[in-house]
């Protein structure tokens, strides 16, 4: 039987840790009743392993009032929400259509959006061409205070634009080493700091600036400025700066990857859960990012029903990028499942139907999970076939001196030609061995080698682990075999 606050307590649930956070920190309750039950609703939010139920004897109209409280609380802090209020009020300003009202609510923001607001840029461009449709009209009530705000914020409003084409210089470059074998730190990365640092900018450059360092720390594996970064960006998303549901999943998702690749596995799948609790355009890569941490923390079946789930999600993404991710991790899903059948049909049919696009973005990770699947199901001679068929072990070859890969195609196709007859176990080993020095001296390279050969274990137990002891004689000298 439903109980009676069973839709209160299912709208709670979907509220994130930093929008209670928020919640509790900006509200101005009188009402002893009100804060108790806004108490609970962060405690929930924080500890759903542990709710605490509310109290029935409460009258329903109070919950009532703070659900309400909560939606327009919420709605008026939300970024997104206010830029699509620009969008349309911008519209209307450019077709000569703005209302009365409409007018007076432009100026009622002048006290609001200053320079630090997420949309403060935006807000100044409407602002400008609402100048220009009161001046050619000769509205000087409303043009005067119009006027002053451009004035004052003139230079907060060039500085902005400047730091944005920075940011787009940046950006170029961090994707450049990325792709690149050849990576050096970046001539941006104080900049990068500098701007998320600043808090005078406004919200959208900061966050812009946030995301970039993510990515050139992620190049650099420099996981310890990473941290750093993601608990001050904690600090600021209990605020209202960068809210909104969709900037939320963001960083839940990035802490998620961060925690993963720190072997802080509970933590990476709480926040990966909560990254997906609200379906947007990224919602695939979450996905597939959680379903990653999933599969490290053994979690298998639980990776194979959200994963199975979210098939139908494929077809309402045209990013290609998320797209191959999503599979790779399903391939992966289904080879942890004992479904390793079911995997290398699944990935030869999007082979054959998606080759140039994953050839264009993501071919090491789609071959990654799709020689997975052919190694469990025995389709040995496949995976040299398509090694010599795209020439996939002299693309891997030039990427290995990156942060980002590992050989292990390379290792695959060692070992497919070893049970395959044309290969014998002392080359076997020593090619493994010989790939495997350049990259000891990096810690994140070496826990991915060791990935690798607990893929290759059941099928050449005595080989991987002979392989194993060579790694780690080779990290610490004093360990014997």
């Amino acid at each position: 039987m439903k109980h009676k606050l069973a839709s209160f307590t299912e709208f709670v649930n979907q509220l994130y840790p930093h929008e209670a956070d928020y919640l509790l920190n900006i509200n101005q309750f009188v009402k002893p009743v009100n804060i108790s039950i806004l108490k609970i609703i962060h405690h929930n939010c924080h500890h759903p392993e542990n709710a605490q139920a509310f109290d029935e004897k409460i009258d329903k109209r109070t919950y009532s009032y703070l659900k309400n409280w909560i939606v327009e609380t919420l709605e008026k802090a939300d970024v997104d929400k206010f830029y699509e209020w620009l969008l349309e009020t911008e519209k209307l300003v450019m077709l000569d259509a703005i209302s009365a009202d409409g007018e007076r609510e432009i100026i009622s923001k002048f006290k609001l959006i200053t320079p630090s607001h997420y949309y403060f840029l935006r807000f100044y461009e409407l602002t400008q061409h609402f100048r220009d449709y009161l001046l050619i009209r000769v509205r000087n009530i409303f043009y005067k205070p119009t006027n002053t705000y451009l004035e004052l914020h003139e230079q907060a409003y060039i500085k902005g634009v400047a730091t944005n084409k920075k940011l787009n210089r940046a950006t170029e470059e961090i994707i450049r080493q990325h792709e690149t074998p050849l990576l050096q730190q970046s001539a941006f990365s104080d900049f990068l700091h500098q701007t998320f640092s600043d808090t005078g900018l406004d919200g959208y450059s900061r966050y812009r600036a946030a995301v970039r360092l993510t990515f050139h720390y992620y190049n650099f594996r420099e996981f310890a400025n990473l941290r750093s970064l993601y608990d001050a960006l904690d600090e600021e998303f209990k605020q209202n700066t960068f809210y909104s549901k969709r900037l939320l999943s963001n960083y839940y998702s990035n802490r998620a990857m961060m925690h993963s690749k720190l072997n802080e596995l509970n933590k990476a799948e709480h926040y990966g859960f909560l990254s997906i609790r609200q379906k947007n355009s990224d919602y695939l890569f979450y996905l597939a990012n959680l379903c990653g941490v999933l599969l490290r923390n053994k979690k298998y079946e639980k990776a194979l029903k959200i994963m199975s789930s979210s098939i139908p999600d494929l077809k309402n993404t045209n990013s290609f990028y998320n797209k191959i991710g999503f599979v790779s991790f399903y391939i992966k899903t289904l080879v942890y499942n004992n479904k390793a059948k079911n995997a290398v049909s699944y990935g030869s049919t999007f082979l054959d139907a998606y080759k140039k696009e994953i050839f264009d973005t993501r071919w090491h990770l789609f071959f990654s999970a799709f020689f997975q699947a052919l190694l469990n199901a025995e389709k040995y001679a496949k995976i040299i076939s398509n090694c010599n068929r795209y020439n996939l072990l002299t693309k891997e070859n030039k990427f290995i001196e990156s942060s980002v890969y590992t050989p292990i195609l390379f290792w695959y196709f060692e070992v497919a030609m070893f049970i395959e007859g044309r290969q014998n176990r002392e080359n076997l080993l020593q090619t493994i061995r010989e790939s495997s020095l350049k990259l000891l001296s990096n810690n994140y390279k070496t826990g991915k080698l060791f990935e690798i050969l607990d893929q290759l274990k059941d099928c050449l137990p005595a080989e991987t682990e002979e392989i194993r002891s060579f790694i780690l004689k080779y990290k610490d000298p004093k360990l014997t075999s």
